[in-house]
């Protein structure tokens, strides 16, 4: 499977957009001869430590069966219904000891990637990087490893702490006219790169918008990169469908552009955001399913300890001079 299309189903799983394969109804799911309901927490819990523990021979032979992520998806689903209300921190449990102790190693491969993307998901960065050396260090010819450092590497230029690189990307309006990074010195900017063919991306929408509509202006902006798409799809889409009233560039399906910005940004699937400080630096970084809405909340966040930091008292200030105007206005 596509890597980027192996991210998207599992993330989909994480933010309630999986649909179960084996569903008795839109609300069950049916694994090793039971059905579940999702108010059945105490029989999940009980299925994931008896008849589906973390050595079960039935995840071997659910991955035989499908050879696509069945292990992981199903743990993922009886997980949501087991703890519904400390789904990652349970879930992310029970695929460490899965991928530690489960005798098979093409499992123990698949349920550590499964971790990787929740631990990613539920922005574990110290758990997300224990999954990744697991995985790249104890398999590390299997694809999920090689997924893992296409995906998920964390000495990747893309992260936050790390100088955005420089581009030079054509106008979506006007392929004469570039953007570069210099062109948003000063200001926070979002980089939104997707695509009108990427689901996620349209999902990704409202929460972009809401965002802009509250924060956007001379201090923070949109730059978003189409890839993969045409000059005419991406003015219809914009013309019919959401209006996305900021900055936007294009990159021409296909083209020497297409393959050096992948490179540069670390582009394995869509949607990438990426938010850069006014001095150009990485703020945050989120990928995948899910990202628009964790990647607006980053926005709120960054803003307002801007904000904050602006309103701080100078040095040297009492507690009159920050909340009376006497002082001031006898300067």
């Amino acid at each position: 499977m596509h890597p980027a299309l192996l991210l998207a189903v599992g993330l989909a799983l994480l933010t309630g957009g999986a649909r179960p394969a084996s569903a008795q109804s839109q609300d069950t799911i049916r694994v090793a001869g039971t059905v579940l309901a999702p108010d059945e927490a105490a029989q999940a819990r009980r299925l994931l430590r008896a008849e589906l523990g973390p050595t079960s021979r039935h995840w071997t032979r659910l991955q035989d069966s499908t050879k696509r992520f069945a292990a992981a998806k199903t743990a993922f689903q009886i997980g949501r219904v087991a703890y519904p209300r400390a789904w990652s921190d349970s879930v992310l449990t029970f695929l460490r000891e899965a991928g530690t102790r489960h005798p098979d190693p093409a499992v123990r491969a698949e349920f550590l990637f499964g971790g990787l993307q929740v631990a990613s998901a539920a922005e574990r960065g110290e758990t997300q990087d224990q999954f990744y050396r697991r995985l790249t260090d104890g398999h590390e010819g299997t694809h999920y490893a090689t997924k893992a450092r296409r995906l998920f590497d964390p000495d990747s230029q893309i992260q936050a702490g790390k100088p955005l690189p420089d581009f030079e990307i054509p106008a979506l309006s006007d392929p004469t006219a570039t953007y570069t990074k210099r062109d948003f010195e000063g200001q926070t900017v979002l980089i939104d790169i997707w695509g009108t063919w990427c689901g996620p991306c349209i999902r990704a929408m409202p929460h972009l918008h809401e965002a802009y509509r509250t924060h956007g202006g001379e201090d923070f902006t949109i730059l978003s990169v189409a890839l993969r798409d045409t000059r005419k799809a991406v003015k219809q889409f914009r013309a019919h469908k959401w209006e996305m009233p900021w900055d936007h560039a294009f990159v021409p399906k296909g083209s020497d552009l297409q393959k050096k910005l992948r490179g540069r940004f670390d582009i394995q699937g869509l949607p990438a955001t990426i938010l850069v400080g006014p001095d150009g630096q990485i703020l945050r970084v989120h990928r995948g399913v899910g990202s628009g809405k964790k990647m607006a909340r980053a926005i709120s966040e960054v803003l307002a300890q801007d904000l904050d930091s602006e309103n701080a008292p100078s040095e040297g200030a009492n507690s009159e001079d920050v909340s009376g105007q006497e002082s001031n206005a006898s300067l």
